[in-house]
């Protein structure tokens, strides 16, 4: 990093990057996007980040996923071992943060980039996100909460309904959070009743 990288400026236009690449895409997103943001010109944006748009897009996409980890235990922390309970905990946190595309990032973003770069961000994004969901459904096997399922499709499946929560949030009355809690029942209950066989 330059010994701009805790200036005021560099962090405006690292949060002007990273809203963008959230909202649209490494692909869709110009240095002149950002600079068009920030009221400057796309050749200042070089002072900030030498490497150009790429190197903006890893940084702030790396940034993003230390928060959500930390955002992630922190949310875990506070409540008791019960798988439902922490993965609301988590969705809480989740929806409380700008949307995550990773179909979007997997399909389409990281094709993009140099394959060095894709790829660690690929395991800074499993670390972050996947990791801290499949953790909790081995917990909850090993105390009996669960059968065994396949963590890594879990986690997945887990992190995609709660990314559609967003889209759904648009065309509903109800709270995102009241949206994200059907989903963890679903996951975890199924949709069939209840009943004694």
């Amino acid at each position: 990093m330059s010994e701009h990288s805790s200036s005021p400026a560099r962090e405006r236009v690292l949060q002007a990057a990273e809203g963008l690449f959230s909202e649209r895409g490494y692909n869709s997103v110009t240095l002149r996007d950002i600079a068009d943001v920030l009221g400057m010109r796309q050749a200042s944006l070089y002072n900030h980040a030498p490497g150009g748009k790429e190197q903006l897009f890893v940084e702030v996409t790396e940034r993003g996923l230390n928060r959500h980890r930390r955002g992630i235990e922190e949310a875990i922390a506070t409540v008791p071992p019960n798988l439902r309970a922490q993965l609301r905990a988590v969705a809480r946190w989740l929806v409380s943060q700008p949307p995550l595309d990773l179909a979007r990032m997997s399909r389409s973003d990281m094709p993009a980039i140099d394959p060095v770069h894709a790829q660690k961000l690929a395991r800074h994004a499993y670390a972050s996100l996947l990791q801290p969901v499949e953790n909790l459904i081995q917990q909850a096997y090993e105390r009996g909460e669960t059968r065994m399922v396949n963590t890594k499709l879990f986690a997945g499946m887990f992190l995609t309904a709660i990314g559609a929560t967003y889209d759904g949030n648009q065309y509903s009355q109800l709270p995102v959070e009241v949206l994200a809690d059907d989903t963890i029942d679903i996951l975890l209950d199924g949709v069939y009743r209840q009943s004694p066989i």
